[in-house]
């Protein structure tokens, strides 16, 4: 069983190709995976894959385990486009963009 809190939610993917079939094990996280950004905590990354690795020891059917970060929906906000044109004032409503 996994035991992290880290882990969010956990799914298994099948993968057939012309050399079979692999079982995947994924498993998303909250926790910043790529070491480049400022919030990349190695050692929370590093218990979780021990954490996982125990766990595909546990279990005979999981080929590879898969560590993804969770997707976070952009945040979206109207935009009003406002202007001149001329003597004419410009003013229009544009939906909404990410932020």
């Amino acid at each position: 069983m996994i035991t992290d809190r880290n882990a969010v939610a956990v799914w298994v993917e099948y993968v057939l190709d012309q050399a079979g079939k692999r079982t995947i094990l994924v498993v998303e996280t909250n926790l910043q995976l790529d070491p480049a950004k400022i919030d990349f905590e190695p050692g929370h990354v590093e218990a979780l894959c021990k954490d996982l690795e125990q766990h595909r020891k546990t279990i005979g059917y999981v080929d590879e385990v898969r560590l993804t970060r969770k997707w976070l929906p952009p945040n979206t906000r109207p935009v009003e486009v406002t202007g001149t044109f001329g003597d004419h004032t410009v003013k229009t409503s544009m939906g909404s963009t990410s932020i």
